[in-house]
């Protein structure tokens, strides 16, 4: 979007003058605050006090202004349906006024946005005035570079004949393309015949937007987000609960958050993108301009896609989050990608040291289930028990089920170890090996245990009390106001209630829209200087202090009536 701080410049000036010359300093100072909340990025504040200086019975020198300044507000909060009217009445009243270009390239913008491909053309080519040529040049190249189809590109060229920035585009096309068909290279040499490309500019590239990134990313007034998340859209239209439920339920949480930021003047555009492990995919979506305006990206989830994002990121002024990975070899990819969870080496670190402090001896026995995350946080765990002084008696597979447990797990009678460690997602193995070792008599033995090894809803843990140590980086305290305040509000919108990844979308969004807002590129000495509690956010907080993996603390024990972090 073109970023007319001249125009700005000059209003303060030449209307200042006006104002004073008839004697109207009210109609200024609300122009003035209206326009400090637009500076400012409050675009909804902005409309609400543009909107009234709009109105025939209220004209001054500063109408066409408002006008126009309440259409670009709303333009910049996506509200096209409002931004679009406000320009027509702004051109029927004022059709002289000396900025009317800029009236026909918002026009212009808002007709790309809706995909309106036609008629932002054409009101492109309304405007005379060479110096906003490169303006022109790089909204179309940002618009039409994301058509993927060289067969539109190609017809949309036939009907724009004269349009010589569409001609580059199918030109640099043709030249791209590894095979191209013999017709095609005929046709780039008639385009380059008509324009004369090659002898006039390098077409190496074309301007990817009005100006450097590094010098509007933080005054442009707003975030952009792109959300790279396996959606399935091809299983959207079924009715029954979707594979890939944790994604939209993700997606709603950010959702949220969106509101929320907004009321705390921080504007944030959500850009969703279906990515799954298909690196083509993930590449389409490299090259599209909109894409590389982003200022952080959400995912994706899988390796495949996830390198070839990480390679675009790396080299951008964007930063990259992962969502629910705990693998901290992502972050080697780059210095500006963050995890959104401790490493399964940091959890397992604090969760060896805790055990440490609960009891002398030194021989622990690990149990783990049957995923690869399970047996890659046992294995993570005996390195640190040992590398601690300790000592592990035994590594073993378990199977959620009692009579496998009954005949599998030794009863401790001769050589009982200090603690035991499990490390399972089905749900059942922890109710089953405590209750197993109960019945053995053995209740004081310490556990440590991810909380997935429970169904929480079914076990009661509180009953389990002193004894068993919790690993869980999005611990839900449900007694808490605001997740009671959150539920009843994302129930209210949904008609359904949060999972543990609501939360999470909510959360991340919030804390990095915050940070990115505050910090805007010293943000790695921001998430550096302080943590970031509970007390601000629904789940466990955020700190990255010392790492780009949040290392909040992942280990819980049972406190009074409710679990807690064991460092508080």
């Amino acid at each position: 979007m073109r970023l007319i701080f001249f125009l700005i410049l000059t209003v303060q000036i030449g209307l200042y003058r006006a104002s004073y010359a008839q004697g109207n300093a009210q109609a200024e100072s609300r122009y003035r605050s209206a326009l400090a909340d637009y500076k400012t990025g409050k675009y909804a504040a902005a409309m609400d006090k543009f909107y009234p200086m709009t109105s025939v019975n209220a004209k001054t020198a500063y109408s066409p202004y408002a006008h126009y300044y309440y259409a670009l507000s709303a333009f910049q909060l996506k509200r096209y349906k409002d931004a679009r009217p406000m320009l027509v009445q702004l051109q029927s009243r004022y059709p002289g006024w000396n900025r009317i270009n800029d009236v026909y390239y918002l026009l212009g913008s808002i007709s790309f946005a809706n995909g309106q491909i036609g008629d932002g053309l054409d009101q492109l080519a309304k405007i005379k005035d060479s110096s906003f040529n490169k303006d022109i040049q790089a909204l179309k190249q940002h618009h039409l570079g994301a058509i993927s189809d060289f067969l539109k590109l190609k017809d949309l060229q036939k009907q724009y004949p004269s349009d010589r920035d569409i001609a580059l585009m199918v030109y640099q096309s043709i030249q791209s393309a590894r095979t191209p068909a013999q017709g095609d290279l005929a046709y780039a040499e008639q385009l380059d015949k008509q324009f004369k490309f090659k002898k006039s500019e390098k077409v190496e590239e074309a301007p990817k937007r009005s100006a450097p990134k590094s010098d509007t990313q933080w005054t442009k007034g707003y975030l952009d987000v792109a959300v790279l998340l396996p959606f399935r859209l091809d299983e959207f239209a079924n009715s029954k609960r979707r594979s890939n439920q944790f994604a939209y339920d993700y997606y709603l949480g950010l959702m949220i958050a969106k509101e929320q930021l907004q009321t705390e003047g921080i504007s944030v555009n959500l850009w969703a993108y279906d990515v799954s492990n298909d690196p083509r995919g993930m590449q389409a979506i490299a090259g599209n301009k909109n894409f590389q305006l982003s200022d952080m990206v959400i995912g994706p989830l899988y390796a495949g896609t996830f390198d070839v994002a990480a390679d675009f990121v790396s080299g951008s002024n964007a930063i990259m989050l992962n969502p629910l990975s705990t693998d901290a070899n992502l972050l080697k990819s780059g210095s500006n990608i963050y995890l959104g969870h401790p490493s399964i080496a940091y959890q397992t670190q604090k969760a060896a040291q805790w055990m440490r402090t609960l009891s002398p001896g030194l021989n622990t026995v690990i149990y783990y289930g049957n995923t690869a995350k399970d047996s890659a946080m046992a294995a993570s765990y005996a390195t640190e028990w040992k590398a601690k002084g300790g000592k592990v008696m035994a590594m073993s597979k378990i199977q959620p089920d009692r009579e496998w447990m009954e005949s599998n797990v030794p009863s401790f009678e001769t050589n009982k170890p200090a603690h035991i460690a499990l490390f399972s997602s089905d749900g059942e193995s922890g109710g089953h090996l405590i209750d197993l070792l109960n019945s053995r008599k053995l209740n004081a033995l310490p556990v440590v245990a991810t909380s997935t090894s429970f169904n929480s809803q079914q076990s009661r843990l509180s009953r389990y009390g002193a004894r068993l140590s919790l690993i869980d980086a999005d611990y839900i305290d449900r007694e808490k106001e605001t997740i009671r305040q959150f539920q009843k509000n994302y129930y209210n919108k949904t008609s359904t209630f949060p999972s543990v990844y609501s939360y999470q979308g909510y959360d991340q969004l919030l804390f990095f829209g915050r940070m990115l807002s505050k910090y805007k590129d010293k943000l790695p000495s921001g998430l550096q200087s302080r943590k970031y509690g509970s007390e601000e956010y629904l789940l466990s907080g955020f700190d990255y202090t010392k790492a780009n993996e949040n290392q909040i603390t992942p280990v819980l024990k049972f406190s009074g009536s409710k679990w807690a972090p064991v460092d508080r």
